[in-house]
């Protein structure tokens, strides 16, 4: 993972966490096995943001479709507010984050919720 992959994910798990409704961010299976073994080979130099994963972009270079880079977002809600609602809010914060912070990219982003606390 490049230095600036590292710091989109540690933005992006910071604009999470301040979005209203959050609990955190959902470990990955990876997280998970790391616990259950501290020197898991499965741990990687940056890999320390559980909950969030950036794809690389892919795009059609036989069509004009454009290449779109794709993160996802797994998180844990809290019960005191709509699942729905903090969903909406993470994707609208996530989206501002990116668009003001990288220009002229194109972002999918996928928002789900894995739990509820």
């Amino acid at each position: 993972m490049s230095a600036s992959a590292d710091t989109m994910h540690s933005e992006l798990a910071h604009v999470v966490r301040e979005v209203p409704g959050v609990a955190f961010l959902a470990p990955g299976l990876r997280s998970r096995l790391r616990a259950l073994r501290a020197t898991s080979p499965l741990a990687r130099p940056g890999d320390d943001t559980p909950g969030i994963t950036v794809s690389a972009p892919r795009g059609d270079s036989r069509t004009t479709v454009a290449a779109v880079t794709t993160v996802e977002i797994r998180l844990i809600c809290r019960s005191d507010r709509r699942a729905l609602d903090t969903t909406r809010a993470v994707r609208e914060a996530v989206d501002h984050h990116l668009t003001t912070r990288y220009p002229g990219d194109e972002f999918r982003i996928i928002v789900t919720v894995t739990g509820v606390t």
